[in-house]
């Protein structure tokens, strides 16, 4: 018997027994309101959220909670008033001094504090990762239980887009000595607004 067949049976023969995996729950999101399961996750991740009545409320909180952002881009027409409107097609590198952008996304995932966003609802792709705070719009009812009912979600939606990407919290990145720093590779903060009502008829959900 070679060396290498010694070393193989001995590792084969020291094999654990094998058992049997735990089974592990399905979040099954049995609630008829996921809002305020969405916001429990995503507050638990470092992100904030609203239930919202609609995009006048939406520029009050961001007023009172970003008082000294210079640079505020949005791909929300109602907030025309309120911010410059983000438009495709621009130089990326433009987008640089973006201090907050707005922008819709199609749904939010209950289980893990996500939400889905295409690269239309972007204007540009790196807009969602330049910008130091990032700001989500959805609707209430447009939050699913977890990430398989979000692949089915996705599925139904349909069309052709070139890039896609679940936002979950701010950026966040920590070394091994446990120092937590927040946006070295993203948006400091995360907020989602989540407004009553369907928004499909605007035209831009």
């Amino acid at each position: 018997m070679s060396s290498r067949e010694k070393i193989l049976a001995t590792v084969k023969s020291n094999q654990p027994s094998p058992r049997e995996l735990p089974e592990i729950p399905m979040f099954d999101g049995a609630a008829d309101d996921l809002a305020p399961v969405f916001i429990t996750a995503l507050e638990a991740i470092g992100g904030a959220a609203y239930i919202v009545s609609g995009f006048d409320r939406i520029a009050t909180i961001l007023r009172e909670q970003f008082p000294s952002v210079r640079r505020i881009l949005s791909a929300c027409p109602p907030l025309a008033a309120f911010a410059e409107a983000a438009s495709s097609g621009a130089d990326p590198h433009t987008l640089e001094s973006v201090d907050l952008a707005i922008l819709p996304a199609h749904f939010a995932v209950a289980e893990n504090g996500s939400c889905w966003i295409t690269e239309e609802q972007m204007v540009e792709r790196v807009l969602p990762f330049i910008t130091q705070h990032l700001v989500l719009v959805i609707s209430r009812q447009a939050v699913v239980a977890n990430m398989h009912a979000a692949y089915e979600r996705i599925a139904a939606i349909g069309g052709s887009y070139g890039f896609s990407t679940f936002i979950a919290g701010p950026s966040k990145t920590a070394d091994i000595e446990q120092s937590l720093v927040l946006g070295a590779h993203g948006p400091m903060s995360l907020t989602v607004f989540l407004i009553d009502g369907q928004l499909s008829d605007a035209g831009y959900f």
